[in-house]
């Protein structure tokens, strides 16, 4: 009994929180100091700049929320960054390589993908609007991941 208790009082205080999102909230530090990278990844923040010491997994059955508690049951709260907020380029003819996650990258034949996804060294994450495959977070241009997915 006391344990239906908990998850009413859980589940109404996720109701009172959940997020209706009018914009991509993905990679942008909240209030409960961290930054959620997809639905179930979060980073933490220092001084409103997601720090780079790894993206940390909610765990199954969990999302990533703005509230105190980082990661909640995808049954009480809805996720601040969702699986529609992935934003990755395709191949459109233009790129010989495009990113397939923050941290692999793919060869183009024209709009295909061909070939083995690689991945970037520890550390570093894809980025080939640098002119380089792979580089440390701090030189992403403008600060953003050219594709927030998390490699799986």
């Amino acid at each position: 009994m006391r344990s239906q208790n908990l998850f009413f009082i859980l589940a109404a205080f996720g109701c009172l929180f959940t997020v209706v999102l009018s914009q991509s909230n993905c990679n942008r530090c909240m209030t409960n100091n961290v930054a959620c990278v997809n639905q179930t990844h979060f980073k933490y923040c220092m001084d409103s700049t997601p720090v780079d010491n790894g993206i940390l997994y909610c765990g199954a059955g969990n999302v990533c929320t703005d509230l105190a508690i980082i990661c909640v049951d995808e049954s009480v709260a809805s996720p601040v960054c969702t699986d529609e907020d992935v934003d990755c380029r395709s191949c459109d003819g233009s790129s010989l390589f495009v990113c397939t996650s923050q941290t692999t990258f793919q060869m183009c034949n024209g709009t295909a993908l061909t070939g083995d996804a690689l991945t970037c060294p520890t550390d570093t994450y894809c980025s080939i609007d640098s002119g380089e495959f792979c580089v440390k977070e701090c030189k992403l241009p403008n600060g953003k991941f050219e594709c927030n997915q998390v490699a799986a």
